[in-house]
C-alpha cells in the first residue's frame, strides 16, 4: 500500500507543438506540504490546472506513464488522464480544491460572499446551509462571520477576500488542496496570517497541500519538501544538494539585501533631452492632506493629516499593509485623486501635474488595451505628449527586444509587460513616476532586473520615484527614504540606512519580521 496521495510518472504537457512540461515525475504524500517553486510564466499554473482537469484537451496534449490519485490505505481510485467529465466532476466535488492567486478576480462581484460559499453547499437545506457557512467562515479566522456572509467582495480587505476563497475551497472537504500563488497580492502581515491559516487547516483537517509560489523564502519556510520547476521539468531541491538554479537565485536575493546594483543600462540607448532632468527642485509639499470615501456611516478615511515633502530626484519608499492608504497617496501625487482636503503645493508655473506625473500599476496586463499591440500603446503616449522619442528607442532602453513591438499584451511574460509599462510612462518625459506594487507579482530574477531599471531611471535621469511596495527588501534596495503608513497615518519616517534601528516603531518592526521567512534552526 502506498503512502502517496498523488503519484505522477513521466508527465508531458504540450500545446501547439510547444512543450510546457517534459517527461517529469511529481508526487505528494498524505499530510505533506509540497512547495512548487518556479519563475513567472514557467508553467506552474498550467500544472495546477492539469491536476483539476481544467485544461482544454482539444488544445493541450497530456500524456504520462501513470497519473494516479490515491485514498488512504487503498489502491489508486482516480486517473488524471481520464477525459470523462462525470468522473472529473465527482473528483473535484469530493477530493481536490484550488485556491487561486487573486481573490478579487476569483469572487463574483455581484453576489454576496455567503451566496458564493452557499453554492458549494447546494445540497443542504437553507437553514443548515447558512449555519455551515458561518462555521466555515469562523474556521478560516474571520472575526465577524455574519457580516462577511452578507458582504459583497468589494467591501472586504484583500486578506478577508482570500479567507473567503479558502473557505470556499474547504467547503467540499477535499483531501488535496492546491494553493496557486495564494498570497502574492497581499502585504507581509496578511500573507503570513493566510499561510499560517493554511498550515493549521492542513493539520486540523489532515490535508495534503501543494503550495505554488515564486517566493523562494516563503516556499522553504512553509513546505516539507520543495520541488523546483525549471526548463519544463520538476527537480526536487535538497538541503545538502540544492538545485543550481536555487543557488543562483539565492545569490540574486543576496544582491538585493546587500544593495549590489547592475550597471548594464546606458543612456546611449535613448535620445534624452534636458526636460527629463529636474534635480533637487522642490516638487511637492503636502500639509495636513486627508482623503475620505463615502458618506455617513459608510464613510471611510483613507488618509489622515499627511505631511510630506518630495524633491526632484528623490527616491521615496512607501510601505504599509493592505488598506493603509498607499495607493490613495500615489493617486493624489499623480493628480488622479482630487477630492482631498488640506494643502498640496507644487509650482504650476514650472510644470504641469497632469503631464509630469505618471503611475506604473501592479498588474501590467490590466494596464493595457488587449486589442492594441504593445508598440501601439507606447506610440499612443508619444503622440499624446508630442515627445521626440520613438517606441524602438524606448524598448531598447528598457532592455526589450524591438521585435516585441508588434506583439499583443497576452503574448508577453509578466516581466516583459512591466518593462513595456515603464517604457510607456517614459514616453511622456515625466518628472515623477509612482510605482504602485509594480513588481510584487514577479519572480525574484525579474524583480531584480526591474529594480535595477528603476534605480537607473532615478539616478541617471534624475526622475523622482515614489516606490509603493509591501516588500521591505525591494524598498531597502532601491529607496533613500521610507515612510510607513498605517490606517491612513504616516506612523514612521526615516532614511533607509536607519531601517533596522532600534528606534523604529513596533509596526515597522513587525513588517520587517513578517517579510522575512526564516526557519528556526
Amino acid at each position: 500500500m502506498s503512502n502517496l496521495i498523488l503519484d505522477i510518472k513521466n508527465l508531458s504537457i504540450s500545446a501547439n507543438n510547444n512543450s510546457l512540461v517534459s517527461n517529469s515525475d511529481f508526487s505528494v504524500r498524505f499530510g505533506e506540504v509540497v512547495g512548487l517553486f518556479g519563475e513567472s510564466g514557467s508553467g506552474k499554473s498550467v500544472f495546477s490546472l492539469f491536476l483539476l482537469g481544467l485544461l482544454n484537451r482539444a488544445v493541450f496534449n497530456c500524456s504520462a506513464d501513470q497519473a494516479f490519485v490515491f485514498k488512504k490505505n487503498k489502491k489508486p481510485f482516480f486517473n488524471l488522464l481520464t477525459e470523462k467529465k462525470t468522473d472529473w466532476n465527482n473528483f473535484r466535488r469530493h477530493f481536490i480544491s484550488l485556491i487561486f492567486q487573486d481573490p478579487a478576480t476569483s469572487l463574483n462581484p455581484v453576489l454576496t460572499c455567503g451566496q458564493q460559499l452557499g453554492e458549494v453547499f447546494y445540497l443542504l437545506k437553507k437553514t443548515t446551509l447558512k449555519k455551515n457557512c458561518l462555521l466555515l467562515l469562523k474556521e478560516v479566522g474571520i472575526n465577524n462571520p455574519e457580516k462577511v456572509f452578507n458582504a459583497f467582495p468589494h467591501e472586504l480587505s484583500g486578506g478577508q477576500k482570500q479567507r473567503v476563497v479558502i473557505a470556499i475551497a474547504l467547503a467540499s472537504e477535499p483531501a488535496l488542496l492546491v494553493a496557486d500563488e495564494p498570497t502574492t497580492s497581499l502585504d507581509p502581515s496578511v500573507q503570513k496570517e493566510v499561510l499560517d491559516l493554511v498550515l493549521s487547516l492542513k493539520k486540523s483537517r489532515d490535508l495534503s497541500v501543494i503550495l505554488i509560489s515564486h517566493n523562494l523564502d516563503l516556499i522553504n519556510f512553509y513546505s516539507d519538501r520543495v520541488v523546483v520547476f525549471k526548463d519544463r521539468r520538476f527537480i526536487e531541491n535538497k538541503i545538502n544538494k540544492p538545485v543550481n538554479h536555487i543557488v543562483y537565485l539565492n545569490k540574486i536575493l543576496n544582491k538585493i539585501i546587500t544593495k549590489k546594483f547592475d550597471n548594464s543600462f546606458s543612456l546611449k540607448k535613448l535620445n534624452l533631452t534636458n526636460s527629463l532632468v529636474f534635480k533637487d527642485f522642490k516638487l511637492f509639499d503636502l500639509k495636513n492632506v486627508s482623503l475620505s470615501y463615502g458618506f455617513g456611516n459608510k464613510k471611510f478615511t483613507a488618509l489622515k493629516n499627511i505631511n510630506l515633502k518630495i524633491k526632484g530626484g528623490d527616491c521615496l519608499g512607501v510601505v504599509g499593509g493592505s488598506g493603509s492608504g498607499k495607493t490613495s497617496l500615489g493617486r493624489i501625487l499623480c493628480g488622479i485623486e482630487k477630492s482631498y482636503s488640506g494643502d498640496f503645493y507644487y509650482d504650476a508655473s514650472k510644470f504641469s501635474l497632469v503631464n509630469s506625473a505618471q503611475m506604473v500599476y501592479q498588474d501590467p496586463f490590466l494596464s493595457f488595451n488587449p486589442k492594441y499591440t504593445v508598440g501601439d500603446s507606447v506610440n499612443e503616449i508619444i503622440k499624446l505628449y508630442k515627445t521626440s522619442l520613438s517606441a524602438k528607442d524606448l524598448f531598447k532602453f528598457v532592455s526589450l527586444d524591438t521585435k516585441l513591438i508588434n506583439r499583443f499584451p497576452h503574448e508577453l511574460s509578466g516581466g516583459q509587460k512591466q518593462r513595456v509599462s515603464i517604457a510607456r510612462v517614459l514616453a511622456s518625459n515625466p518628472k515623477i513616476i509612482i510605482f504602485d506594487e509594480s513588481i510584487s507579482a514577479l519572480d525574484i530574477e525579474t524583480q531584480f532586473s526591474i529594480l535595477n531599471l528603476i534605480f537607473f531611471i532615478n539616478k541617471k535621469l534624475s526622475i523622482t520615484v515614489v516606490f509603493i511596495s509591501h516588500d521591505i527588501n525591494s524598498v531597502y534596495f532601491l529607496c533613500e527614504k521610507i515612510i510607513v503608513l498605517k490606517k491612513g497615518f504616516i506612523i514612521d519616517s526615516f532614511k533607509t540606512k536607519n531601517l533596522f534601528s532600534s528606534n523604529r516603531k513596533n509596526y515597522t518592526k513587525s513588517l520587517i519580521s513578517d517579510s522575512n521567512f526564516k526557519k528556526n534552526v
